[in-house]
């Protein structure tokens, strides 16, 4: 396109892959029909729709000319990020820029002033509020056509996993190898494959992990891995001296932050493109298994290809899920739950058990005075109180990892009192089967609409 002479005529001129020009002796658009709209229809297959023309007051017309991307699929998709740390913030800030439709995100902690120096949606006047509040706050002010969900809780217990059925991308940006070993799991449970990042001071990895297929997170832990998985959750950046020295932790640098959220944002497109296409474009095939590393000290970047593990627990597949509409966390008794599963697996409710799935803190006892007190909470919960109320003396916890018909103390009572969230999916084990069943009855509040 010219304007040396003022004037409205473009010329059009077109290239090979070689680079050089392709001379002006045929028609470019020549079999093409106008829309309409007087708007030339230039679809090479129903994945490739793109229109020549541009709308200045469109904030998103330049994605209508770009090869791969479509607009409805990423106006109408439904991401996920667990992590609104510096490079969630990072990851955040491009989806609301590429103009996601819906993103719900999620992280518990608070800001501090360390979180300034790296985090590019929070100010020096947001410390003490809530990341994923400000963070909220100012995606809305960058799009506010999105919606977005944020969700102060813990991905592992605090979100019910049929939020996470429902979403198109599953994406991570968490500082724990705890919180990632709890990632994969969901992810497994549900068949689906998800996006996972980190950053270092002068690295950074993007990843998208495949457990229904090929290899997930948990098949690349070493034993140290293992080790720092159960240390307890890190600190919020600072004070980062005694990070590092106590939980081995990485300082980190918005420079590593911002290249890998620019690369994790892309991916997740790739593959929200992947779910919604039946056939989408070969450029955005996903490459399941292959972690993108970057060195920034000599830099490089290279493409490392993951490998499943054999017997690796990060593959446990829970299979089709039994929704059941009357059932919702507030209403529905732990008995009612295993009498659902008794009558699905036709076994008798003596021979049901639910699989918590974790450690849940039932009860602490002090050994100094003697007092019983009851307290409901997940053992590796980042609040974790086993403090005797009678003698502040520390108390010994009692847990369960599975409940049945003969816990008189907890079976009439709501699946909420005992701390599941809302839209929870648990899965039931009678006889020689097992059962996933979701509280369906919640979905209407969790997702809106209710």
């Amino acid at each position: 396109m010219t304007d040396a002479e003022d004037t409205d005529e473009f010329v059009l001129v077109a290239y090979d892959e070689d680079g050089n020009e392709i001379p002006d002796d045929t028609d470019p658009f020549s079999g093409l029909k106008e829309d309409e709209e007087g708007s030339l229809d230039l679809t090479f297959g129903e994945h490739q729709y793109r229109r020549m023309e541009y709308d200045s007051n469109d904030r998103f017309a330049i994605y209508k000319l770009m090869a791969h991307f479509r607009e409805d699929i990423v106006r109408e998709g439904m991401i996920f990020c667990a992590g609104a740390g510096a490079l969630g913030n990072e990851v955040l800030k491009n989806f609301a820029l590429l103009g996601v439709g819906n993103l719900w995100f999620c992280d518990f902690d608070d800001i501090d002033a360390s979180n300034l120096a790296k985090s590019v949606l929070f100010r020096p006047r947001d410390i003490g509020r809530a990341k994923v509040e400000v963070a909220a706050e100012r995606l809305k002010d960058m799009d506010p056509d999105m919606t977005l969900v944020p969700l102060s809780a813990d991905i592992r217990f605090g979100i019910g996993m049929g939020v996470f059925r429902r979403m198109d991308v599953l994406c991570s940006v968490v500082d724990s190898i705890d919180a990632r070993v709890g990632f994969n799991r969901i992810a497994a449970a549900l068949g689906k494959p998800w996006l996972d990042a980190g950053i270092g001071e002068l690295s950074w990895r993007v990843t998208c992990w495949d457990p229904p297929g090929g290899p997930c997170f948990e098949c690349t832990m070493d034993n140290a891995m293992r080790y720092q998985q159960h240390l307890p959750y890190a600190p919020s950046c600072a004070p980062m001296a005694e990070a590092i020295r106590e939980m081995q932790r990485q300082p980190t640098s918005p420079l590593a932050a911002a290249m890998s959220g620019a690369m994790m944002a892309q991916e997740a497109l790739k593959l929200l493109h992947d779910v919604k296409m039946e056939t989408p474009p070969e450029q955005l095939e996903m490459p399941h298994g292959v972690q993108y590393y970057f060195g920034g000290g000599d830099p490089y970047l290279e493409a490392q290809v993951r490998r499943p593990t054999p017997d690796c627990e990060g593959h446990d597949f829970w299979g089709e899920v039994t929704e059941v509409r009357e059932f919702t966390a507030e209403r529905t008794t732990v008995r009612e739950l295993l009498q659902k599963g008794a009558d699905l697996l036709e076994v008798d409710l003596n021979k049901v058990s639910l699989r918590i799935g974790y450690d849940l803190v039932v009860e602490k006892y002090c050994h100094q005075c003697g007092t019983r007190t009851e307290y409901i909470k997940p053992q590796r919960a980042r609040d974790l109180d086993l403090s005797c109320p009678n003698c502040d003396n520390e108390a010994r916890p009692d847990y369960k990892r599975a409940l049945r018909v003969f816990d008189k103390k907890f079976i009439d009572r709501p699946l909420a009192d005992l701390g599941f969230p809302k839209l929870q999916i648990f899965l039931l084990y009678g006889g020689k089967g097992r059962i996933a069943v979701e509280l369906t009855g919640d979905e209407a509040e969790v997702m809106g609409g209710g």
